[in-house]
């Protein structure tokens, strides 16, 4: 299989899943517009940023991942990820408000995409796929969860959460080839590395600041899809 983007993706197909993501974001929304999945030691404001831009997000991805995916593995692929980006919007949100991964949404996720993409391999034929997801998925889980140990050695902020989150990253970006993982997982670090260097430069944060990394990882992985680069092997 050769990922560089579904040949022939409808025009039709690609305005419908845009309208269905902006559709399916509002209600998601008004779920996180409320602040409930806070807990009780979770208090301040709520983000200050618009949750209008929730719905558009998602919108925007569902059309992204149409582009790019479409008939591949006889249609069968788009919808796994279709939902891991409604999964991911709400994580990135939940993550950048208070600095927490819910496993309430982490760990359902991990059976719904292994399904979806064993569907998808069933589809196509392609069992190779699946297997390295699978290997993807544990690899960067353990790599994760040796940095949280350092982490929580030297008394940073890196999180379980981050882990948990890390094995999805590995299961979604595997599953297209080994190189896309490598470069979610750059694309990770270097943003967030931006990121903080522009709180420090604008003097809105110093260097003992944690910084919610979820989103950070979300948006390496969005990154690595829309390259979609070829399978090393």
């Amino acid at each position: 299989m050769t990922w560089v983007e579904a040949p022939g993706t409808p025009w039709w197909f690609i305005v419908l899943l845009t309208v269905a993501g902006a559709a399916v974001g509002e209600v998601l929304r008004r779920r996180l517009a409320c602040g409930g999945y806070r807990l009780d030691d979770e208090g301040g404001p709520l983000p200050r940023v618009s949750s209008r831009i929730v719905p558009v997000a998602l919108g925007l991805l569902w059309g992204l991942l149409a582009w790019r995916l479409g008939p591949l593995s006889g249609w069968a692929l788009t919808p796994a990820y279709l939902g891991f980006a409604f999964v991911a919007v709400a994580l990135a949100w939940i993550d950048a408000d208070v600095h927490r991964l819910p496993r309430g949404l982490t760990r359902p996720a991990y059976p719904l995409l292994v399904v979806q993409l064993a569907i998808a391999s069933v589809a196509s034929g392609d069992w190779e796929a699946l297997r390295r997801a699978v290997i993807a998925g544990v690899v960067l889980w353990v790599v994760y969860f040796a940095l949280a140990l350092g982490a929580a050695l030297l008394g940073s902020g890196f999180g379980y959460g981050d882990v948990t989150l890390a094995g999805l990253v590995g299961l979604a970006t595997g599953y297209v080839s080994v190189g896309t993982t490598l470069v979610a997982s750059y694309a990770a670090f270097i943003l967030a590395g931006i990121y903080g260097v522009v709180r420090l430069v604008a003097r809105r944060g110093t260097r003992k600041d944690d910084i919610a990394f979820g989103p950070w990882m979300l948006l390496g992985l969005l990154i690595s899809l829309v390259v979609q680069v070829r399978p090393l092997f």
